[in-house]
């Protein structure tokens, strides 16, 4: 089987395909120099109030690199001290760029799911977008799932009762994909493991993933 990593801050281990996030727009053309796959964008976390326009210029000189298959992870955060306002003037270049670019758009969001949802229904992009490191209750999924956003699943998948492991159950085989993030993790065992959940096959979630992956991130 092939695995796909959508979202992860690590080098992905031996057999494994991943999209590595770029947290700091300076250095992204030297890091596109190497092999891989990878998304850039501006973080909340890392939103400079002061030159944030010179981040996003960068970010526009390399979003059509062909080794960039996404945009962001960019979002919005309310345990930040950058004030919401702001974090939605980036956010709305990030969905402007992903746009351009005609790219998947990877989105951060703590405490804002409401305010995505009604973004993408003020924006209409066209592009798609997915909110990683779901672990929310249901009903915050099915709100997003209702707007066709996608639903990235990671770790937290792992712990028996989780609020992840009851949303993916109530995705749609088409409108889910599963990521590493900040841990460098055991892949193979997070497919098997939403297999179970999902009762499937895991050599039947592996291909659909894999199928998505392509169709969505345009890499055959």
């Amino acid at each position: 089987m092939n695995y796909y990593d959508i979202h992860t801050h690590h080098e992905p281990a031996d057999g494994i395909q991943a999209i590595r996030n770029l947290m700091n727009p300076e250095t992204a053309a030297t890091q596109l120099e190497k092999e891989g796959w990878y998304s850039i964008g501006i973080h909340p976390w890392h939103i400079h109030p002061d030159h944030w326009e010179d981040d996003v210029a960068l970010i526009r000189a390399s979003m059509l690199h062909p080794n960039v298959l996404a945009i962001g992870e960019a979002g919005l955060d309310r345990l930040t001290d950058l004030p919401l306002n702001l974090q939605r003037d980036v956010f709305e270049v990030m969905v402007a760029i992903s746009e351009e670019a005609r790219k998947p758009l990877i989105i951060h969001s703590v405490r804002t799911h409401a305010e995505i949802i009604q973004l993408h229904r003020l924006l209409q992009p066209r592009q798609l977008w997915i909110v990683h490191g779901f672990n929310l209750r249901s009903s915050i999924a099915e709100g997003l799932l209702s707007q066709h956003i996608h639903l990235s699943f990671g770790e937290a998948l792992m712990y028996q009762g989780s609020a992840a492991c009851e949303a993916l159950k109530i995705c749609p085989e088409e409108l889910f994909f599963l990521e590493s993030d900040e841990k460098q993790f055991d892949m193979p065992a997070l497919y098997k493991r939403a297999a179970l959940i999902r009762n499937e096959e895991p050599e039947t979630l592996a291909a659909r993933l894999e199928e998505r992956f392509k169709r969505i991130f345009g890499h055959a």
